[in-house]
C-alpha cells in the first residue's frame, strides 16, 4: 500500500511532543511491515523510511502535492484539507471547539470515541527500542508532563510534602521550597528514557478527559508503574496489574504506599501486547483497507 501521512510539523522532535512522536512511530512502523510511505511535513523534517515531501502551514489544498500513486492519505493535524484521494483523520486532542469532523475519522481510545459519538480508535503505539526496561528503580517519585493543574503537577507536589517522598518534575518549571523536590525542565532522549526507567511509579493525576497519555505507555514499557485518576482513557491503559486508579486523594496515598506490589515485568507486556508502533500500524491498515475500499470506516 501507498499511504501519505500529513501533518504542520518539523520532524522529529527532540523532546516534548507526544503526537509528532507518534506520526514518526507509525511512518517507520508502516515503511517496516513493507509499505510505501509519503511524510507530507514542514521543511526540515528528516525520515529514514518515509519519502519526505515539504508542505507549509497555510497548505490546505493537498491536490497536486500528495503523489498521484498514492492509495490513501492519513491526515494527522488538520481534518479540512482538499484531498480527492481517499482519506482518513486522526483526532489527537478533544474537539472542544465542537467543530466539524472529517467522516471518517479515528480516535486515540475507546473513551476518546465515545465521548465524540464516534466508535473507531487505534491505540498509539512506540518503538520500545527508545526506551530502557529496568526492574531496578532509584528512590524518586517521577512528574512528566506539561506543567499545568488539569495535568495535575499540583495534586503530585501535595503528595509529595505531604508523604516525604522524592519527587522529579519534568516537562516544565515548577517553582518549590522543598529540597525533596527537582525540577529539570523539558527533557529528551536518553535524559528522559533513563528517569522513565529509574522511577518508583509514575504519577499522572490528571484531572481531564485524556484522549490516551502516551507518557502512560513510556513508563509501563520501562517497567515503571503508573498512578493516575479514572478520567478519559486511564481505565483501558492502566489495569491493576501495572498500576492504581484512583479516585480521591485518599487513595493516591494509599497508591503510593503500596507502589512496591506491582511487577515490572506485567507493565512492560501490558505494552509490548497493545502499544507498540507495529500494533498501532497494523490498526491503522485495517482502517485504511477498508476505507479504500467502501469509501468509508
Amino acid at each position: 500500500m501507498r499511504i501519505a501521512l500529513h501533518c504542520h510539523y518539523r520532524l522529529p522532535v527532540k523532546k516534548y511532543g507526544g503526537t509528532q512522536r507518534r506520526v514518526m512511530w507509525l511512518a517507520s512502523a508502516l515503511a517496516d511491515l513493507g509499505h510505501n510511505v509519503y511524510l507530507l511535513a514542514l521543511k526540515g523534517t528528516r525520515c529514514e523510511k518515509a519519502e519526505v515531501i515539504e508542505v507549509r502551514k497555510e497548505d490546505v489544498d493537498l491536490d497536486g502535492i500528495v503523489p498521484d500513486s498514492v492509495d490513501i492519505v492519513h491526515l494527522l493535524q488538520t481534518p479540512n484539507c482538499k484531498v480527492s484521494k481517499p482519506s482518513i483523520y486522526t483526532l489527537a486532542g478533544n474537539n472542544s471547539s465542537g467543530r466539524k469532523l472529517h467522516p471518517n475519522t479515528l480516535y486515540l481510545s475507546r473513551n476518546h470515541a465515545i465521548r465524540h459519538g464516534g466508535k473507531h480508535f487505534v491505540y498509539n503505539g512506540l518503538d520500545p527500542n527508545e526506551y530502557i526496561y529496568s526492574e531496578e528503580k532509584d528512590d524518586y517519585f517521577l512528574y512528566l508532563s506539561r506543567i499545568s493543574k488539569y495535568k495535575g503537577i499540583d495534586i503530585a507536589v501535595k503528595l509529595a510534602k505531604d508523604m516525604g517522598f522524592k519527587l522529579v518534575i519534568a516537562g516544565g518549571f515548577w517553582l518549590s521550597l522543598s529540597r525533596k523536590i527537582r525540577c529539570v525542565g523539558k527533557v529528551g532522549g536518553i535524559k528522559k528514557a533513563k528517569l522513565l526507567a529509574g522511577a518508583k511509579a509514575l504519577l499522572f493525576p490528571i484531572r481531564w478527559e485524556e484522549p490516551f497519555g502516551n507518557v502512560v505507555i513510556e513508563a509501563l514499557v520501562s517497567g515503571t508503574p503508573v498512578i493516575t485518576t479514572p478520567h478519559g482513557a486511564m481505565p483501558e491503559i492502566v489495569t491493576p496489574e501495572v498500576g492504581f486508579i484512583c479516585r480521591s486523594y485518599e487513595e493516591l496515598k494509599t497508591a503510593v504506599e503500596n507502589v512496591d506490589s506491582i511487577d515490572p515485568k506485567k507493565c512492560r507486556q501490558r505494552v509490548m501486547e497493545n502499544s507498540t508502533a507495529e500494533i498501532m500500524a497494523k490498526n491503522c491498515l485495517k482502517y485504511c483497507e477498508r476505507v479504500i475500499q467502501t469509501g468509508h470506516l
